[in-house]
């Protein structure tokens, strides 16, 4: 097994020569230290045959590292269940090429996936789950080995670091920011995802009564590492405290605010930009990303040409750490 960093890339460890079907946890416990020293939260291990149940496997070994494996509670938009991984779930625009493909309830050419059409903007950078109790630690997916399930352009997955981005800033910003927190609403997530899908199911008060929105330092700590970095979204960013008096800033102020940090995190966004590693997917590719110190975005392509899945899966959540110096 080799691990290595990324060529040419701001971010990110691949490992070639591994099969996570027999990986010990030895193997894992490489991997994952050189994604917290050398990746910056980012790992990549190539050439992988995964079936469904295979992916469960792997995230279990992946598990003691990112709190635990997460079970999947499907909202509104969510795909179907594969029986026996409760833990996975599918991203894109592929169709069923037969009934009860991968197990599921589902008949030939359904679209199978949860497709959220990407677009190339600052509101596509998020973090996942910031709207949760506990948002959650780390995200995989992998990419099955099947013919013509991924785009040939576009589709990319990116990432950009938010520790380099805070470590970068003046110290004076960083004392400024470690006396703020932010609101993050998965109501706002979802209806920003209604908006550019008018077909995807609409979430109910209900729903959203069960969701409400969370308080976040706007400068977090990562438990393992200890490093200090922004903690931002601007996908459901709702407001902005002043953490002394508990007083939101103003509305267009908190905008331009976390809009400014994120440039900070990601630049201009695009591949190819200093701050970005753009994960060009090939089959057999599983990638594992550290949830709580990254930005990352989907990336456009067309849709009526090309088809796209990705098997998804999480792990649970702890509490945001603020600053470490208060």
């Amino acid at each position: 097994m080799q691990i290595r960093a990324l060529s040419g890339e701001p971010l990110g460890v691949e490992v070639l020569g591994a099969d996570l079907r027999t990986a010990t946890a030895e193997d894992v416990e490489r991997m994952v230290d050189a994604m917290h020293r050398t990746g910056r939260g980012v790992l990549v291990v190539r050439d992988q045959h995964l079936a469904p149940t295979d992916c469960e496997r792997a995230c279990a070994m992946l598990a003691p590292h990112f709190v635990a494996q997460q079970p999947y509670t499907r909202w509104p938009g969510q795909s179907k269940p594969i029986p026996g991984c409760p833990h996975l779930a599918l991203l894109g625009n592929y169709r069923a090429r037969e009934d009860n493909e991968f197990g599921m309830d589902v008949v030939k050419g359904e679209v199978i996936g949860e497709y959220k059409p990407a677009k190339q903007n600052l509101e596509e950078w998020h973090t996942d789950g910031s709207f949760l109790p506990n948002p959650k630690v780390a995200i995989a997916l992998y990419a099955p080995q099947l013919d013509d399930a991924l785009p040939p352009e576009g589709g990319e997955t990116r990432f950009a670091s938010c520790t380099a981005a805070f470590e970068a800033l003046a110290r004076e910003e960083q004392e400024k920011l470690r006396g703020l927190c932010s609101v993050h609403s998965w109501e706002k997530f979802m209806r920003l995802l209604e908006s550019r899908d008018p077909g995807r199911q609409k979430v109910t008060a209900e729903q959203i009564a069960e969701k409400p929105p969370q308080l976040w330092p706007v400068v977090r700590t990562h438990p393992v590492t200890k490093a200090e970095s922004l903690y931002i979204n601007p996908k459901n960013t709702a407001a902005v405290v002043n953490k002394a008096t508990g007083e939101p800033i103003p509305e267009e102020d908190a905008r331009r605010l976390v809009d400014r940090l994120a440039e900070a995190v990601v630049g201009d966004g695009l591949p190819g930009n200093s701050k970005v590693y753009a994960h060009t997917w090939k089959r057999g590719d599983f990638v594992i990303w550290d949830n709580r110190v990254l930005l990352h975005a989907a990336s456009p392509f067309d849709a009526e040409k090309y088809q796209r899945l990705l098997f998804r899966m999480e792990f649970k959540g702890e509490p945001v750490l603020g600053p470490s110096t208060p």
